[in-house]
This record gives structure tokens, C-alpha cells and sequence, in this order.
């Protein structure tokens, strides 16, 4: 029997314990029927096989997101990009250019700015702002998205003025010898002026995403764990399934708001699209200071956060979950809150995954707790060094709660599983981002985990935490053939390297969706 797809010369990390390493691969259909060597695979190779040598660059088991965002991404890419701006005047400019392609009254929407790049020194101002789109309502984000500069457009549209009421956990920047708005908003005031931004229409979402689409193949990615908000999200997605523009797999993460929905969502059988999962929130967020602690933050001693759910009305929305068929996903970021979560899970007689997102702030018994319970722990590793570097971990909780902040290592060792996500477009997309930032961690190093450990947070363990283990993760004899080319092994660069290791090809399903360097060479034989 000929393979379809045959791929040599390479460097094959398979994450199969059973056969750690290999130098190449045989793909029949959409399955891979033989990983081994060079002489093995040969054997395989008909007139008609399509066949790779990728020269010795490193072949993984297709990498999986198991938490972004795609639709907002897709918003994302829409908006204006300042993270090249150097200055005031050169971020002016970028406005001014946009307002030229923007109807007049239509918001600009931006991202990515941070004042410690710009010569100034300096946040924009709503004078700034005002002098490059007058006519344009403009709000833009800081790269830390918890700050935003608008003018005075924007203002206006969204009723925001001196008087206007500060929300709790927010600051509305003012002059301090005017009183008068400065254009800047932090934190929760942010939203004071984005709710008066529109939603795009249907269409606009629709290619907005579909763009998203197109950069998370580039990104390596097969698989992905899509978060969605509302229903035209389910919609968005199903026309992209229809329209052949989803090339990865797809498991959908609904809110409970949507489970009657997902019922008429329209599955696919060969593992590319279903709603697998939903998320229940049991607190907030620490960055915001929502986050359940069991004791207060430490620069706010009145504060430690809030339950969403007590332990009766979580118990009820898992099993509602349950009776839908689908995986709780259970949204606990403060110690209070992943307690509450573990009161309450319970091993059913079901094949039940149950599965902490963002399982932040820890301590030894609640590790124990994890392990004994089998509950599988999301973390997105950039929001870990954010959380350090921009929302001051250290300061808000006290060094002794901050060293129990995202344990890696001590989760690992424990024996559970953790699995690694971007939150993109809060954080970069990028799995092999993720990866450095937890082999290169920083702040409490002990916690730093191994590339092979970090490689099973994108592969195997990432597909055991949605039940799909056995189709996907490793490369092995009948899993589904979906794989990343790396221009480097990113086992053996330096660890500040992994990062900017090229994607080369992406594989799904036995079918190269993208490639940065191969595309011409597919075709040819040996």
C-alpha cells in the first residue's frame, strides 16, 4: 500500500513514550499509517505519493490552543496596530491615516501602545487624540488592554464627561488643576466609553474571523479550544465550516447562557467541529481584584474578591452541563473560589473530564485536592508573566500567597495535568510564546517546567483534557494526521530562542494548510 503523504528527512519528536523519536512519516487518507525511518517510510512511497523532505527541521504532533478567543481576534486584526509606535507624533500619524479610510462618525479602534516606547514619555492626551481624527471617535488600547487614550469624540458619544461617576476597581484620569478629562481610562472605567462602540455587522464578523482563521494555521496550530460569547459567534463558525475556511479543528467552549443553542449546532464526525464543552464562571479575574481570595489582597485589606456561585448553584449548572452532554469547564481563579469548585466536583460514572480554567492563586492542599479529584488545570503562560510584570503580583498578594501563583512544578509533580492556551487577543497568539515563557519564567524560577514538559501542555495532555487522546496529541500509527513543522527544535535552542522558531508547515487531517517555504516542493518525488 502507497501513502498519500510522505514526509523524510526530518526531525520527529512524537511524544509517544513508546517511540520518543523518529526521522520520518507515512500519511494515508487522513490518518498516519507508519512513523520510523527513512528506509521504512521509503518502502511506502508510490508514483503518486506527494512527498516532503524537510531537510532536518522538527516535525511535533499538531499543536493545540486550548483557550483563545477567535472571533475577538478576528475583531482584533481590524483594529489599528500601534505597537510600533515610537512616539506621540508618529502614533498621530497612524490615526490621521486611518480617519482617510474611515467613514466620518465611524470609530477607530486601536491596540498595542505603551508611553515607555515613546520619546515623550508619555500617555497620549485627549488634545493628542482630538488634533489626529476630530471627526472620529477614537479609542485606543494600551498593550496591557487595561488602559485606553479616547478623544473627545469619543467622550461625547459615550456620555462620559466630569461628571460622570467613577465604577468600582476603575480611574478616570483627570488634570489635576482643571479638573478636566484627560483622556485616559483605566481598568473598569475602560468600558465606560467601549459599550458605546458598535458590534460589527454579521459580515464584518464573519471576515474578521475568517482572517483570525488564516493566522492561526500560520501560527502551527491544529486544534483549538474556540471560547465564544454569543450566539451569532455559533453562527459566524458554522458558515466558516461551510465555506471550507476553518482548516483546524474546532472544539467549541459555550457559555450556559447558549446550551439550549447547542443543541441545533451543526457537528462535524470527522473530529473537525463540535461544541464540546462549557464554561461556568466561579469568580472573576485578579487583575480586576474580583478574584475569590480566602484572605484579602494585600493593598486593598477590605477586599478579597467575590464568589459568582455559591456551592448549591455551581452544583446545579455542572449538572445542567452534564445533562447537555458536555464538558464543565469551571472558571476559578482565586483560592476561594477553586476550593468552592472542588466542594462541589464530584467523579460521576460518566468519562467526565472536569477541567479548572485559569486555576491561578494555589497552596499545597489544594494541589492534593486536584490530583485526588482528577481535575485538569488550564493556564495561558503569558497572562502568568503578566500577571507578575504588569499587574504587580507580588504587591497586590504578598510573597508568600505570590509564590503559589501559577505552580507549574508543583502541579506536574503532583500528578496533574496542565494544559497551555494563548487568551488570545488578550495575549499573543502564539504557542511557541507560551512555551519559552514557562521554560524561561522569571519570577519564581523553581517553577519553571522542561521543554518536553511544556510540549505536552500543546500536545498530548492539551488533547486529554477534551477527551480526544486517543485520535490526536502523538504522532502514532492510526491518530488523525495533524502535525507542525518547526524551523528548529525547540528543545535544543537556547530558551529565549523559542519564540522565534518559524513555523514551517502546518498539517491537518493529512492536508498542508499552510507553508511558509514548502508549497512547490509538495509535489515532487524521490
Amino acid at each position: 500500500m502507497s501513502a498519500d503523504l510522505a514526509i523524510i528527512n526530518a526531525n520527529v519528536i512524537t511524544m509517544n513514550p513508546r517511540q520518543p523519536k523518529a526521522n520520518a512519516i507515512a500519511i494515508t487518507r487522513n490518518k498516519i499509517f507508519k512513523v520510523g525511518t527513512l528506509k521504512q517510510i521509503t518502502q511506502l512511497i508510490g508514483k503518486n505519493t506527494k512527498v516532503v523532505s524537510l531537510e532536518g527541521k522538527t516535525v511535533l504532533p499538531g499543536l493545540i490552543d486550548t483557550h483563545i478567543h477567535v472571533a475577538d481576534f478576528g475583531r482584533c486584526l481590524l483594529w489599528l496596530d500601534l505597537t510600533c509606535a515610537q512616539s506621540i507624533e508618529e502614533l498621530q500619524r497612524l490615526v490621521k491615516e486611518k480617519t482617510k479610510k474611515t467613514s466620518v462618525g465611524k470609530w477607530i479602534v486601536g491596540r498595542g501602545w505603551n508611553q515607555n516606547r515613546f520619546k515623550e514619555k508619555r500617555m497620549p492626551q485627549l488634545s493628542d487624540l482630538d488634533v489626529a481624527a476630530p471627526d472620529n471617535p477614537v479609542i485606543l488600547y494600551h498593550e496591557s488592554a487595561m488602559i485606553c487614550a479616547v478623544n473627545s469624540k469619543a467622550l461625547k458619544v459615550a456620555g462620559v464627561n466630569e461628571q460622570t461617576a467613577v465604577p468600582s476597581e476603575g480611574i478616570i484620569d483627570k488634570n489635576q488643576e482643571t479638573g478636566e478629562l484627560a483622556g485616559i481610562l483605566r481598568d473598569s472605567a475602560a468600558n465606560l466609553v467601549w459599550q458605546a462602540v458598535p458590534e460589527p455587522s454579521e459580515d464584518e464578523l464573519l471576515e474578521a474571523t475568517g482572517l483570525a482563521c488564516q493566522r492561526v494555521k500560520e501560527a502551527g496550530l491544529t486544534s483549538v479550544h474556540w471560547f465564544v460569547l454569543s450566539e451569532n459567534e455559533l453562527t459566524t463558525i458554522e458558515k466558516l465550516h461551510a465555506q471550507g475556511r476553518l482548516h483546524f479543528r474546532v472544539n467549541v467552549v459555550i457559555p450556559t447562557s447558549l446550551l439550549e443553542k447547542s443543541m441545533s449546532f451543526k457537528t462535524d464526525d470527522c473530529f473537525m467541529l463540535r461544541v464540546g464543552s462549557a464554561v461556568i464562571g466561579v469568580d472573576g479575574y485578579l487583575d480586576c481584584k474580583t478574584a475569590a481570595l480566602m484572605d484579602p489582597y494585600n493593598d486593598e485589606p477590605n477586599n478579597s474578591g467575590r464568589l459568582l456561585l455559591d456551592e448549591l448553584a455551581l452544583g446545579i449548572s455542572i449538572s445542567k452541563v452534564l445533562t447537555f452532554g458536555l464538558q464543565p469547564i469551571v472558571h476559578a481563579m482565586g483560592d476561594k473560589a477553586i476550593d468552592t469548585a472542588l466542594k462541589v466536583i464530584k467523579p460521576s460514572g460518566r468519562n467526565v473530564r472536569f477541567r479548572m480554567e485559569q486555576a491561578a492563586l494555589l497552596n499545597p492542599e489544594l494541589i492534593k485536592r486536584l490530583r485526588k479529584q482528577k481535575v485538569v488545570v488550564s493556564v495561558q503562560p503569558k497572562v502568568i508573566t503578566t500577571e507578575f510584570e504588569v499587574w504587580s503580583a507580588r504587591q497586590r498578594l504578598g510573597w508568600e500567597r505570590a509564590r503559589w501563583l501559577h505552580p507549574l512544578k508543583s502541579l506536574l509533580e503532583a500528578g496533574v495535568k496542565v494544559v497551555g492556551g494563548s487568551d488570545c487577543p488578550m495575549e499573543p497568539l502564539s504557542p511557541l510564546l507560551g512555551m519559552q515563557e514557562i521554560v524561561a519564567r522569571k519570577d519564581f524560577p523553581e517553577q519553571r517546567l522542561s521543554v518536553e514538559e511544556a510540549l505536552r501542555m500543546y500536545t498530548i495532555d492539551a488533547a486529554f483534557s477534551s477527551g480526544e487522546e486517543k485520535v490526536k496529541g502523538s504522532i502514532e500509527v492510526g491518530k488523525l494526521a495533524d502535525l507542525t513543522v518547526l524551523s528548529s527544535n525547540p528543545v535544543t535552542v537556547a530558551f529565549e530562542q523559542i519564540k522565534d522558531i518559524e513555523v514551517a508547515m502546518t498539517i491537518v487531517d493529512g492536508k498542508v494548510v499552510y507553508s511558509s517555504c514548502y508549497s512547490e516542493r509538495i509535489p515532487s518525488t524521490l
